[in-house]
């Protein structure tokens, strides 16, 4: 243990906020810089580490970029559907819950529009980036169908399997539309019809 501040601080502490600093960093270099422009040199100078100490944690670029998919996966995450009991819970309705649904995975492109874009374009070109990228979206359905398989009696739709994979497509589109991509009708609009489509699509009168 080191001594700090008058504290014991152990090296497992120091060493995770080092490698939280390095990703946190790394966030911000791929989103300005992209992909293929950054190094593990711009990385470390922006995390305030020497590049040999980036190496310590992750042998190349991509190890980087990929825990920093994971780590804003596990930041946006999935107790989002936790969220949605909740609110079950509290006496909101499930229209509500839906539209929170809805707008909450928009939002959650947003604060990191750029690195997602980034996302994107790797799961086209690298097969371990679109195996990470399958993967999320294979959890994502699997917590989407628990959550509507709990609210299956409000439900209109009879085949909720094939039901998940279209909502989850639908809202995976719009959010990359008029978030990454910029829609020409604008977000709000078309966040707005989306939710009302779910709604129609998914709930009983």
């Amino acid at each position: 243990m080191i001594r700090k501040h008058g504290n014991f601080d152990t090296v497992q502490e120091r060493a995770d906020v080092t490698r939280n600093d390095i990703l946190e960093a790394a966030l911000t270099v791929f989103s300005d810089k992209g992909y293929t422009v950054a190094n593990t040199k711009n990385i470390a100078a922006a995390a305030g580490v020497a590049t040999g100490s980036v190496y310590r944690y992750f042998k190349n670029k991509k190890a980087i970029f990929i825990e920093v998919v994971n780590m804003l996966q596990g930041q946006m995450s999935f107790d989002i559907f936790a969220k949605a009991q909740a609110m079950l819970d509290e006496g909101k309705s499930l229209r509500e819950v839906m539209r929170m649904l809805g707008v909450y995975s928009v939002e959650s492109h947003r604060s990191n529009r750029m690195f997602f874009r980034e996302v994107i374009a790797l799961e086209a070109t690298d097969e371990e980036i679109a195996d990470i990228g399958r993967e999320r979206d294979r959890r994502i359905r699997e917590k989407l169908h628990d959550f509507l398989s709990s609210q299956q009696k409000a439900l209109k739709v009879s085949d909720l399997e094939a039901a998940v994979e279209l909502v989850h497509l639908l809202v995976e589109e719009v959010s990359h539309r008029a978030v990454i991509f910029d829609s020409d009708v604008g977000e709000d609009r078309l966040v707005f019809q989306m939710v009302m489509m779910l709604e129609t699509y998914l709930l009983k009168s």
